[in-house]
């Protein structure tokens, strides 16, 4: 398997909106001071909900990627789905979000696209070996970037230090699985 395969259109435009109208519509958003970290310093606020059940529409995008990767009886760690405002660069200042991990342990990592936006998600060639593992970004290089389209979905191994670039014309909002 590649280490980051992009699959367009990974649930059909029927269920592409009823995922976004949903979770536009549910109320359940919670405030982050910071999309990336939580004691971070850059301060790039958006919204989260954390899944405790996936909604049908949901779990198909989970399911068609579980699929198309092959994976033999994998185990969704986590679910949740972020939500970033655009922000006016003088707010945000230069530079991406903070890279990160979503997890130390061994596990894949898929974002899905809710809507076209700016904000594109940058994977580096930096695998951690373990939870002290930790780059000086001065010394990693991009290995991919992927710009948000609707419908699109990222999967990738989760011990590669990702990020996202902060949203200054759309919204940007994924939804973020880790599989182990």
């Amino acid at each position: 398997i590649l280490m980051i395969q992009v699959f367009d259109d990974i649930v059909d435009i029927f269920d592409q909106e009823i995922i976004k109208n949903f979770l536009y519509d549910t109320g359940q958003w919670s405030f982050v001071k910071d999309v990336s970290m939580k004691d971070n310093k850059q301060q790039r606020p958006g919204f989260k909900i954390i899944f405790n059940q996936l909604h049908p529409s949901i779990d198909l995008v989970l399911k068609n990627t579980i699929k198309k990767l092959k994976l033999k009886n994998p185990t969704l760690l986590e679910a949740r789905t972020f939500l970033q405002l655009p922000l006016d660069k003088k707010y945000i200042g230069e530079g991406v979000d903070t890279p990160h991990l979503d997890r130390t342990t061994p596990h894949w990592s898929f974002i899905y696209y809710v809507e076209d936006s700016d904000g594109d998600t940058i994977i580096y060639d930096y695998k951690s070996k373990d939870e002290n593992d930790i780059p000086y970004f001065e010394d990693v290089k991009e290995l991919k970037r992927i710009k948000p389209k609707q419908g699109t979905i990222v999967a990738f191994d989760g011990l590669h230090w990702h990020t996202a670039e902060q949203p200054t014309k759309n919204k940007r909002c994924i939804i973020n699985f880790n599989i182990e």
